[in-house]
């Protein structure tokens, strides 16, 4: 046995250790345990259990796991939060996306990686409701920022796979009015119940479609210029329709009414960019998202690849923004602000 046995498999089996930590705080936060534990008033751990419907025994065995982690401390007397569990919470949105969302399509590997005809499954309203949540981040102040290269305040935003509906209601705030497209029945349902408690229920509306068949309910308006916003939601119909129904998307959007401007967002397709790789940010979460991509039915392409699509589709760029440096410096997810020709 080589001296240095027990230090290489300590190395060797961290992503193990990781794979076990990030699916018990996806639990610890969707259950709503770590909100529990950063409020006020301490409870033990029957009174826990019975707050969040769970059993006395089992909540002990995961709350002794949390504690060996750093997350939380007394865990079989008066459990609380660590300082480490509270920045978890923070960045709840990614562990929504990549464990509540994709938690299981890895394990559909051995189907999907020997036929191309096959995707693996994902929860749709979990990926819906993480996507929202990260875009409070990022996307959504690149939106605003898009939004304020137009000549005149839109008419209406239309977002076509607005998910959990928190996107699109944080972009009409100001008091824009709003119309919301998703395929996933369970995301609508979030989202009309999140409008409803910001009171804009009145002001942002949602149908559950895809963006493909919305659109071709789409009419020229006569009065006003819509603006139409697709976040992550192009690479959908690129791989489950193809290059053809994504153009007519974007055509139709953009022909739905004189002055109409679409706003699109997507991840510039890098995967073997060495500047990529040696990025924080690019290893710990643009490797995972590229590769999640290509087994399930989403296609990501490159900035050249968009370009040429908009320009297809009879649209000009009107603007390339990306994220600001302080929230993600990679410079991978990028905004157009599209009009007609």
């Amino acid at each position: 046995m080589q001296p240095d046995f027990e230090q290489r498999l300590i190395s060797a089996i961290q992503p193990i250790r990781h794979f076990f930590l990030a699916q018990c705080i996806e639990f610890a936060m969707s259950s709503g345990l770590l909100t529990r534990l950063s409020e006020p008033s301490p409870t033990d751990v029957d009174g826990l259990a019975k707050d969040l419907n769970l059993h006395p025994e089992r909540l002990t065995g995961l709350l002794r796991y949390l504690e060996g982690e750093g997350i939380v401390t007394d865990s079989e007397g008066v459990p609380a939060i660590t300082a480490k569990g509270r920045e978890l919470l923070e960045f709840r949105p990614w562990y929504e996306l990549l464990i509540g969302g994709y938690g299981a399509t890895l394990r559909e590997l051995p189907e999907v990686m020997a036929d191309r005809k096959r995707f693996a499954s994902r929860n749709g309203t979990m990926v819906g409701l993480g996507s929202c949540g990260m875009s409070r981040f990022d996307a959504v102040p690149l939106v605003k920022r898009l939004i304020t290269r137009l000549p005149e305040p839109p008419s209406a935003l239309v977002d076509l796979g607005c998910g959990d509906g928190t996107f699109l209601l944080d972009l009409c705030e100001g008091g824009s009015p709003g119309i919301g497209v998703d395929p996933t029945a369970g995301s609508i349902d979030n989202a009309r119940r999140a409008a409803a408690e910001r009171g804009m229920s009145d002001q942002v509306s949602f149908v559950n479609a895809t963006a493909e068949d919305y659109m071709t309910q789409v009419k020229a308006e006569a009065v006003g210029a819509p603006c139409f916003v697709t976040a992550f939601s192009l690479q959908e119909v690129l791989e489950q329709q193809g290059r053809g129904a994504t153009v007519e998307v974007v055509r139709t959007a953009l022909a739905s009414a004189p002055g109409a401007h679409l706003a699109i967002v997507e991840v510039d397709h890098r995967p073997l960019d060495p500047a990529v790789l040696r990025h924080g940010l690019g290893n710990a979460y643009y490797n995972p998202y590229y590769f999640l991509h290509r087994i399930t039915e989403q296609r990501l392409e490159t900035r050249g690849f968009w370009e040429e699509l908009i320009a297809e589709a009879g649209g000009d760029v009107v603007a390339c923004l990306t994220t600001a440096p302080e929230v993600d410096s990679t410079g991978l997810e990028l905004g157009f602000l599209v009009r007609g020709h």
